[in-house]
């Protein structure tokens, strides 16, 4: 049982190094949506807010259609108010 816990606490770090500022926009949504599929999102709450605090300023990199929506229906379904 230690190991596992082990295990869960390496992966944790692991995803929140990539949820950091750096990364690409689109890259971070497509994170934050595979969190929220798995059902594991809620693990890195405050991590995902705060990106999604400086997508939902920026609008650069959402130049087609995919990223677009995929940037749309994150920040919606998180409580920002983006127009549509």
């Amino acid at each position: 049982i230690d190991t596992q816990r082990t295990r869960v606490e390496e992966l944790r770090r692991e995803v929140r190094q990539l949820i950091t500022p750096t990364t690409e926009q689109v890259a971070q949504l497509e994170l934050f949506n595979s969190l929220e599929r798995l059902g594991v999102a809620y693990h890195f709450e405050s991590e995902v807010r705060r990106s999604e605090g400086a997508i939902c300023t920026s609008t650069r990199g959402f130049e087609d259609l995919y990223s677009s929506s995929l940037r749309f229906r994150i920040l919606r379904q998180h409580g920002y108010n983006v127009s549509a």
